[in-house]
């Protein structure tokens, strides 16, 4: 039976979180001599430059907890993390960790530094191109943000690893895998791959952030910050997510990397076969999280003719920009892998969508420093909300 570490954490204090940090690793049977003289590699959620308080990111002081965990056991830490857009130095200043890493001692990787994975047992997707920093690495702690997600409905332990991915490089595998199921399938080909993909296995400890969640229309600027006041620590990517969903009374089915990653045998996402220790789940869960309208919503529009971009834009929700907020930055039309966002012509405020190229991944959402896109429904998508009850 997997077991995952569950207590309360009530406020960003590095000092109190630290402690809850070592109590969950020694109930897990993890000491500090699993890190003494390794290289630990730790991976937060930096994915935009936003101030903590929007819960973006993972807390500076989450992040600051687990610099001082590694150190006092004996770790030499290093923090890798690519952006999906930004300059991940513009991102550390905005979110307050070049001042962590500063005071702290802790080297940053190089997020440009990358080196090819191949691992053979992927059922899609084999080859992945990833932060060296990972290779290089002992121990690997994953710093997860308890995030809603536009495409895959849950950010967690699982996609926060796809951060390992450099920069815009992410985008193009949105293009490759397109779905929620498909892109879901790709992070887990990649989780599997980061597993067993090694001739010496890394050891994982995800550890993750839910003092203060996101819901809404996550995983960027357009969601709402969320407090929960927990903390999670597990050695089962698959475990402390499955546990993460459970604790905000989110839908389980809805979240691919659970179902799809238990059928391939890459961990227990099963709560019957999960040991929560610690803090008792009901005590600690949230009955009011919002999730994201547009993700994991089981739908007949995942078959011919109904998945045509004629059905596509009448039955799934669009990423609209907003001319009140959209300050023309471009972002949006930057990250955009299917090409489907133009400048402004002169006569619009704001960017020019193309919803027949636009495949759906919202990173446009996700990436917009000015939370100035929304979704719209289909016009025919209140068919299938009808067909539903």
């Amino acid at each position: 039976m997997t077991e995952v570490y569950l207590t309360g954490c009530r406020e960003y204090d590095a000092k109190e979180i630290v402690g809850k940090m070592m109590s969950g690793l020694s109930r897990l049977g993890i000491v500090s001599g699993a890190l003494q003289g390794r290289r630990v590699l730790i991976k937060p959620n930096l994915l935009n430059a936003s101030i903590p308080e929007k819960a973006v990111v993972t807390h500076p002081e989450f992040f600051r907890a687990s610099v001082r965990l590694v150190k006092a056991w004996g770790g030499r830490p290093v923090m890798a993390e690519s952006p999906a857009f930004q300059p991940l130095a513009k991102v550390m200043k905005k979110t307050g960790y070049d001042r962590v890493v500063n005071e702290e001692g802790c080297e940053v990787a190089d997020p440009k530094d990358t080196a090819v994975l191949f691992w053979e047992g992927g059922e899609t997707f084999k080859r992945f191109e990833i932060s060296k920093a990972f290779f290089d690495a002992d121990v690997v702690v994953n710093l997860p943000k308890l995030k809603t997600h536009g495409l895959t409905y849950l950010t967690g332990a699982v996609k926060n690893l796809f951060g390992l991915v450099y920069g815009l490089n992410k985008s193009q595998w949105h293009l490759r895998a397109r779905s929620g199921e498909e892109f879901s399938g790709l992070l887990l080909d990649l989780y599997a791959a980061l597993l067993h993909g090694f001739e010496r296995p890394k050891t994982f400890i995800h550890m993750m952030d839910a003092v203060t969640g996101m819901e809404g229309e996550g995983p960027g600027i357009s969601g709402v910050p969320k407090k929960i006041g927990a903390l999670l620590v597990g050695q089962d990517a698959l475990s402390v997510d499955a546990v993460a969903v459970r604790l905000v009374n989110l839908d389980m089915h809805r979240v691919h990397t659970l179902t799809l990653g238990q059928k391939r045998k890459l961990g227990t996402a099963a709560l019957e076969d999960i040991q929560i220790l610690g803090d008792r789940l009901d005590a600690l869960e949230v009955l009011d999280y919002v999730p994201s309208k547009a993700a994991g919503d089981p739908s007949p529009v995942s078959r011919w003719p109904l998945n045509t971009n004629f059905f596509r834009d009448l039955l799934i929700e669009r990423p609209v920009p907003s001319k009140d907020r959209c300050t023309l930055c471009y972002q949006c039309k930057a990250i955009c892998p299917g090409g489907a966002i133009e400048k402004s012509n002169g006569r619009s405020p704001v960017p020019i969508y193309n919803y027949h190229k636009c495949i759906r991944c919202y990173c446009c959402m996700e990436i917009c420093p000015e939370a100035a896109i929304r979704l719209k429904r289909g016009k025919l998508q209140w068919l299938f909300r009808t067909r539903a009850k």
